[in-house]
């Protein structure tokens, strides 16, 4: 008798695992009820669009919202993930219902189309005055919002995950890890991921792979601030390099041999170690690990260790950005071959045919110090005949 209700233990157990990996739990939200689950189409495809660095209060570009608005009905996307910095830094005077009002002047787009959304924290949501947790709350009152507030339990606010079931609805086929990367650390540094969040990460993984008869299953991760090794994308140059940027005194390039895109700007990731991309190499299941934060820098590729690594350009007009480069990236995924999912940008210009190369906000942006230092450089070599060189 002891062993048939140890067997049926075991049994409701593991029913309650698969549930909580095919049906992940949700904060309260506008809808009652169990959200539908995230699942690829009947032609076996899903499809992603990634914004990040709205960063804007509640008197919104409208510039933003046409953009968004004509993305979302071009893409059609299945998902849109929100990869931080969603509200304004400097939000002067900012309230409660101010914040709640420039959420909502991102989020209305995205909610009268009834598109799924989900959405992490960048470094400068919480400089508001307004705690994360209360904006997390915001954000999952909307029906279609596939954001997790897990509370005490992680460090930070909205580390979570959602599985994309196969089309049949029979298993998990895809993954999406969405991580807080939180602001500063401890010595004022762009910090990343704790301890906490990368066990949590192992974790979940674990139960996946164990879910799918053992195989990994393919997973995209989106957080805010990069991780060190997006480094590993480029190459040291000399001093006076066109199209170089400056970290101390080292000048880089993005290595055209790993990685595509745009590099204006020095990446600014996390300083201090914290061990998660070695942990995804443990893990295999990454595919890709894709980044916001650095408004001006937009290129993927991927590390000599197998890793895609990439950003997505700032798409808001508040902060500082790269013209009409600003951008949303898109991502094509076959549940028959999901870890070689397409991915592309998509640029404010091209889309509203609406072409500048400099807004009013660009003017901040510290890219424009590196251009001026490498082209007086260049006039300094040039008017001695090369005579010195640094």
């Amino acid at each position: 008798m002891k062993t048939t209700v140890k067997k049926l233990i075991s049994v409701v157990m593991a029913l309650c695992l698969t549930a909580a990996l095919f049906f992940p739990a949700s904060a309260a939200a506008k809808s009652t009820g169990v959200k539908k689950p995230l699942q690829f189409n009947s032609e076996g495809t899903f499809k992603i669009l990634m914004m990040n660095d709205t960063q804007d209060t509640d008197f919104t570009n409208p510039k933003m919202i046409n953009f968004i608005n004509k993305a979302l009905d071009t893409e059609k996307p299945d998902l849109v993930v929100l990869v931080g910095d969603n509200v304004a830094d400097l939000f002067f005077g900012a309230t409660k219902a101010r914040v709640n009002k420039a959420i909502d002047n991102i989020i209305q787009p995205i909610a009268k189309r009834g598109i799924p959304f989900a959405v992490v924290f960048g470094n400068h949501d919480g400089e508001t005055g307004v705690s994360e947790e209360d904006q997390m709350a915001m954000f999952t009152s909307y029906a279609d919002c596939y954001a997790i507030d897990e509370g005490p339990s992680l460090s930070g606010v909205g580390t979570y995950n959602l599985p994309i079931l196969s089309s049949d609805g029979t298993k998990t086929a895809f993954n999406i890890y969405m991580m807080d990367t939180h602001n500063k650390d401890a010595n004022g540094d762009y910090d990343g991921v704790h301890a906490d969040q990368i066990a949590w990460y192992e974790a979940t993984s674990n139960a996946l792979k164990a879910a799918n008869g053992g195989k990994v299953v393919p997973s995209l991760l989106f957080e805010h601030i990069p991780v060190q090794e997006i480094y590993k994308l480029l190459k040291e140059v000399p001093f006076g390099t066109d199209g170089s940027v400056r970290k101390g005194t080292t000048w880089y390039t993005l290595n055209e041999n790993l990685a595509t895109g745009t590099l204006l700007d020095i990446p600014y990731s996390t300083v201090a170690y914290t061990g998660q991309y070695e942990s995804w190499l443990k893990q295999g299941d990454i595919v890709g690990a894709f980044f916001g934060h650095d408004h001006v820098n937009n290129f993927v590729g991927k590390t000599a260790d197998g890793i895609t690594l990439g950003y997505n350009g700032a798409t808001g007009f508040r902060a500082h950005g790269n013209g009409d480069r600003r951008s949303m990236r898109v991502f094509n995924i076959n549940e028959n071959n999901p870890a070689n999912y397409e991915t592309h940008s998509i640029y404010y210009g091209d889309l509203m045919n609406d072409h500048f190369s400099f807004y009013i906000s660009d003017i901040i942006s510290l890219r424009w110090f590196n251009v001026f230092i490498t082209k007086a450089y260049q006039a300094f070599e040039t008017a001695t005949s090369g005579i010195f060189k640094f």
